[in-house]
């Protein structure tokens, strides 16, 4: 029997022994395997309601894929209803209030590919294949992070079907408690059908940094990135990734295997001739370059660039954490784990953080992790079908820099599902995101997150 019924509304229900129900349960991280009991494809607001409903009614978890990019794949329930959203991608702009309307299943491409033909931007992350709604409900690292702050800073409004099947507007003025609780507590308190972000002029070219460095050199290279980054503009934004080079047919055969050290980001700011030499040639000169292809490029190639390194199909773990300093100690623990990785593939990114992101009040929203410098992203492939092995690894990297961390503070976005973990994310702001919890979700039926618990 092909199950695939419609719905009284606009969607779809895809049960287990429809053809397609494989390919819908799939998310980009291999590793998840799990069997949802039905599939609620969504196109409307009407339809997530009826989704909603349907779970409450028979008492079952709720889990919701937009672009299906955690790590964690939170987009997939075990014997729940998977509701998704990725085919409610419209993305529209007003030019006169800037801001971008913004369905909940868009990719960051979706955004970027429209507000671009106004030359303007909202910040979000790094890879266009990502969706937004969990990005931005996350917080959202991008290139535009210090400048105008993160992807759930520039939230204006949303449109969310709760719990108990009510479709509401959030924003400053309505449902203030969940406008605060959205902006980096997750869907935790319901399903946001649609995004109202900022936009600010942008592009259509920028100048992108792009730097490759020998890791022989890569103490004295994290050094002099810490001193540029204590007087850097809002307007650069600095990346860092240690990673061994695969045999890809555009590199140099010498440089096969190859570990090294990649800067990358972004200035979005006027390039002037002072601003070449004190803000950019710094960052080509932190040691001495094995390539550098620093230069203009268009903002939507810039957003696209780091796709490859997020194949479809890969089975990855990985880990995160934020700190204040970059600790000599704890740099030696990042060497030697990286040097001694079992992995196939194993990549630690460390991204400087600065600007606009960092004056934001650790209360002013759900997401508060407000004054840390770094975060520190670890990522690796697995040996086919040995998970254990390298999931232990990922946990003891996490074990050994936990001293070092920031409030022992991970990026939610970037880490495996964990009660310890959620609540030294959220700190002092834990209590008030569990009470709010209790209002709007009392059941838990949004619990494959980062959960909150109702208290």
């Amino acid at each position: 029997m092909n199950e695939k019924i419609q719905t009284d509304k606009s969607g779809y229900i895809i049960l287990p022994s429809h053809e397609r129900y494989d390919e819908k349960r799939k998310v980009w991280n291999n590793l998840i395997d799990r069997y949802p009991a039905a599939i609620f494809e969504c196109l409307s607001d009407a339809d997530v309601i009826s989704a909603v409903s349907f779970a409450k009614k028979q008492n079952m978890d709720i889990s919701v894929r937009g672009g299906g990019h955690h790590l964690a794949g939170t987009a997939v329930c075990e014997e729940g209803v998977m509701l998704d959203l990725s085919k409610m991608t419209t993305v529209s702009v007003d030019e006169n209030r800037y801001v971008a309307i913004v369905g909940a299943g868009a990719t960051l491409g979706d955004i970027d590919s429209e507000t671009q033909k106004f030359g303007l931007a909202t910040p979000t992350g790094t890879v266009s294949e990502t969706g937004i709604g969990g990005l931005a409900l996350g917080g959202g690292f991008g290139y535009l992070r210090g400048k105008y702050g993160l992807t759930c800073d520039n939230i204006i409004s949303v449109k969310m079907v709760t719990a108990d099947g009510n479709l509401v507007k959030v924003n400053r003025d309505e449902h203030q408690d969940l406008f605060w609780a959205i902006r980096g507590g997750g869907g935790n308190f319901g399903v946001v059908t649609e995004f109202e972000l900022q936009l600010y002029p942008v592009g259509p070219n920028v100048l992108a940094i792009d730097t490759m460095y020998d890791y022989k050199d890569a103490k004295e290279i994290f050094q002099k990135l810490d001193n540029y980054m204590k007087d850097a503009p809002d307007e650069i934004s600095v990346n860092t990734a240690i990673m061994q080079l695969p045999p890809a047919p555009f590199l140099p055969e010498s440089m096969h295997g190859k570990r090294v050290i990649a800067v990358s980001g972004m200035y979005a700011g006027e390039l002037t001739r002072e601003a070449e030499k004190t803000l950019i040639e710094p960052l080509q000169e932190l040691a001495t370059p094995l390539m550098d292809n620093t230069g203009m490029m268009l903002y939507t190639d810039l957003q696209k660039k780091l796709d490859p390194m997020v194949p479809k199909g890969a089975e990855v773990v990985g880990t995160s954490l934020f700190f204040k300093e970059l600790d000599e100690a704890m740099l030696d623990i990042i060497f030697d784990t990286m040097e001694s990785s079992p992995l196939p593939m194993a990549m630690v990114q460390i991204w400087m953080l600065n600007g606009q992101m960092n004056r934001v009040s650790a209360d002013e929203t759900a997401f508060a992790v407000r004054d840390a410098r770094y975060l520190i992203l670890f990522d690796g492939e697995i040996v086919k079908g040995d998970l254990i092995s390298g999931q232990e690894w990922m946990d003891a990297i996490y074990e050994k820099l936990i001293p070092f961390s920031f409030q022992k503070a991970s990026y939610l976005n970037g880490v495996k599902l964990g009660e310890e973990i959620t609540k030294n994310t959220y700190g002092g702001n834990y209590s008030k995101l569990a009470k709010i919890k209790r209002d709007y979700d009392p059941e838990n039926l949004f619990c494959y997150n980062h959960n909150i618990v109702p208290e």
